[in-house]
């Protein structure tokens, strides 16, 4: 991860219409890396402003949110201005939704990796694999920018399935990178969505234990791509 004052590693997750878990995503990566002592921004571009809602949810309940600053960006120029102005923080996760949507270009085209949420499901599939045919666009001719399909949402039912099944086909006939690890379908990742973080919550269950291993597992799968992009 970057020092203070050089340049913030940015990841974008994005996804291409709503229902992928992206938000979800992003602020339980947010806590992640921030109970690690990383220092996180959150840059909030869907018109939804789900994560923004979090954040202020998170607040006025009594969550420090420690590490975790937000900021919500409604246009180009003023994502470039905060992207920009982000030097001193370690880490900057951009949540962004839609192909169309106006900040994408930038959200990605600057992103050192972009995850991809995405639900084991054929018509999920087939939409992230159209996103990623536009981030292979995005990076041009010089440069070929590093991306992950993470599956999201995943039960023990949707293993067994013939939808889930078709769908990890489909995804591994078309030779993109997926992640090893992936988030199950949990209410532990249910109730984070709507305020805190797993690390600042009362109580250490099993549940918060496993889900904390396995936001975990998909943190440390980052760190590890980003190590061999560079």
């Amino acid at each position: 991860m970057s020092e203070p004052d050089s340049e913030a590693l940015q990841v974008t997750i994005a996804s291409p219409k709503g229902g992928s878990g992206k938000t979800m995503t992003t602020i339980l990566l947010a806590g992640e890396f921030a109970a690690a002592g990383h220092k996180v921004l959150v840059v909030d571009t869907d018109p939804q402003e789900s994560a923004s809602r979090w954040h202020r949810n998170s607040k006025k309940v009594g969550f420090a949110l420690r590490n975790i600053d937000l900021a919500s960006v409604t246009d180009i120029a003023a994502l470039g201005d905060t992207l920009k102005g982000a030097r001193h923080y370690s880490l900057i996760l951009v949540d962004i939704q839609g192909t169309a949507s106006a900040a994408m270009g930038a959200a990605v085209a600057y992103a050192d990796f972009v995850v991809i949420p995405t639900r084991p499901h054929v018509f999920d599939v087939d939409g992230s694999l159209a996103l990623i045919r536009q981030i292979e666009l995005l990076g041009g001719r010089h440069r070929s920018i590093p991306y992950g399909v993470l599956m999201n949402g995943v039960s023990g039912i949707d293993k067994n399935t013939m939808a889930f099944r078709t769908a990890l086909a489909q995804l591994t006939k078309a030779e993109v990178q997926l992640f090893d690890s992936f988030l199950s379908q949990r209410p532990t990742f249910g109730a984070i969505a709507t305020a805190g973080t797993l690390y600042e919550v009362d109580g250490d269950t099993k549940p918060i234990k496993d889900a904390r291993d396995q936001t975990n597992a998909v943190a440390a799968e980052i760190i590890n791509r980003l190590g061999s992009a560079r």
